[in-house]
């Protein structure tokens, strides 16, 4: 069985925990500290798991990401530790 499932670019991801996060699009950038996010609390961090499961299938437990201190963490988390630009996912 094929799945028709296509994961976010690292791009699109972004956008989105801008979003999730009320920054303006384009803002993170994945050196940010999580700990310096203004709105980076604990209903975030539940966006935050439900955003990488339904973009990415990515299985992410609060414990992760309460281990994690950037956005480039997270992105490691929700599988898009190899896309360093914003070119698609393989």
């Amino acid at each position: 069985m094929t799945e028709n499932h296509k994961s976010m670019t690292r791009a699109e991801f972004l956008l989105e925990m801008d979003e999730l996060l009320d920054l303006r699009p384009g803002t993170l950038r994945g050196d940010e500290k999580l700990e310096e996010l203004q709105n980076w609390d604990s209903t975030a961090l539940i966006g935050l798991i439900v955003l990488a499961e339904s973009a990415n299938d990515a299985h992410i437990s609060p414990d992760q990401i309460i281990g994690s201190s950037t956005v480039a963490d997270l992105l490691r988390l929700a599988g898009l530790a190899d896309a360093l630009s914003d070119g698609q996912n393989a």
